[in-house]
C-alpha cells in the first residue's frame, strides 16, 4: 500500500476508524461505583442500536477510504458526501451514548475509558470525512438538500 496517497482527512478517517474498533472491541464502556468500589465492564456489543451501529458505520467509512486510495471502485456513489452523513449519524448516536448513559438493567453506569475514546475516534473521523467533503469542492450546505443528498447515492 502507497502511504504518500493519504492525505490529512483520510488519516483521520482510517485511525478514528482503528481506534474506534480497538476501543470497541478491547476497552471498557461502562463502570459504575458504589461504596469506594469501582467495577468497569461491558463493550461495543452490549450497546447493539448506539455502539454497533456506530462502529459499523465509522469501520465502513475507514475501508472505504483505503479501498478508495488504493484505487479499488466501491460503487457508484459520491463517498465525500456519503461519509460525512454516515460520520455524523455515528457521532449523534456516540454522543447520545455518552449523554444518556450505558445504563442497562435499571443500573445507573458511567461511561468508562473505552466509550470515551470510541466517542474521540468517532470525532476525529467526523472531522475527515467534512475535510474531505470540502476540499472536493462540497458545502455543508448540500447536506439540507434532499436532492444533492439522493445524487449522492447515485439516485438523482
Amino acid at each position: 500500500m502507497d502511504f504518500s496517497k493519504f492525505k490529512t482527512p483520510d488519516w483521520l478517517k482510517v485511525g478514528g476508524a482503528a481506534v474506534f474498533l480497538v476501543a470497541g472491541l478491547f476497552l471498557d464502556w461502562a463502570k459504575i461505583e458504589m461504596f469506594g468500589i469501582s467495577e468497569s465492564g461491558n463493550n461495543v456489543f452490549s450497546y447493539p442500536f448506539r455502539g454497533v451501529i456506530s462502529m459499523v458505520l465509522v469501520v465502513g467509512i475507514g475501508v472505504v477510504t483505503v479501498l478508495g486510495l488504493q484505487g479499488k471502485s466501491v460503487g457508484n456513489v459520491k463517498w465525500p458526501l456519503i461519509s460525512v452523513l454516515a460520520t455524523g449519524i455515528a457521532t449523534i448516536l456516540m454522543l447520545l451514548l455518552v449523554i444518556l448513559g450505558p445504563d442497562e438493567s435499571g443500573f445507573d453506569l458511567k461511561p468508562a475509558f473505552g466509550l470515551w475514546l470510541a466517542f474521540v475516534a468517532t470525532l476525529v473521523s467526523l472531522a475527515g470525512s467534512i475535510m474531505s467533503f470540502t476540499t472536493g469542492g462540497g458545502n455543508l450546505k448540500d447536506l439540507t438538500d434532499v436532492n444533492k443528498i439522493k445524487d449522492g447515492f447515485g439516485q438523482g
